[in-house]
């Protein structure tokens, strides 16, 4: 298998936010959106977090072995990721906008290959750690909406 590097990885959030529910699918409003900003500088990295359905007990009376449960709604997925803290540079002009404005925009991250990953992106408020000996950071967070998209390179 080859490796992808981290290294080299962009990460973009669409400068403006979308009108939910998209009238096509998010690959066509991916190829559709016309301005990106490049969040890519302010990164250490980036994370997702699936969920898994919530589980809804439906064990009866005459169950004797164990507890049953059936499948219920996802949870939203995030994604997280920590980064320098600084709203005047053109990254944190973009994300402050972004959380400032509660809208729902587009997630897009191409790795070095030339596949891509995308998803809806709600940016939640974020706060900044200041300690000793270190640079100003922060944790930004993301609520994903419904299913990603990839692209193979």
């Amino acid at each position: 298998m080859e490796k992808i590097l981290s290294a080299g990885t962009q990460v973009e959030l669409s400068t403006t936010a979308v009108t939910l529910p998209l009238t096509g699918t998010l690959a066509a409003a991916v190829t559709a959106m016309e301005a990106w900003d490049d969040i890519s500088c302010a990164l250490t990295g980036i994370s997702t977090e699936l969920s898994e359905p919530e589980q809804i007990e439906t064990t009866s009376l005459c169950e004797t072995y164990a507890k049953t449960y059936a499948d219920g709604l996802l949870d939203s997925n995030t994604a997280s990721s920590d980064a320098f803290f600084n709203l005047k540079s053109a990254e944190g002009i973009a994300l402050q906008a972004a959380a400032d404005g509660k809208g729902v925009h587009i997630l897009r991250v191409t790795f070095t290959d030339g596949s891509t990953w995308s998803s809806l992106a709600k940016v939640q408020p974020f706060g900044f750690n200041a300690s000793v000996g270190d640079t100003v950071k922060t944790t930004i967070n993301f609520k994903l909406q419904g299913e990603p998209s990839t692209t193979a390179a």
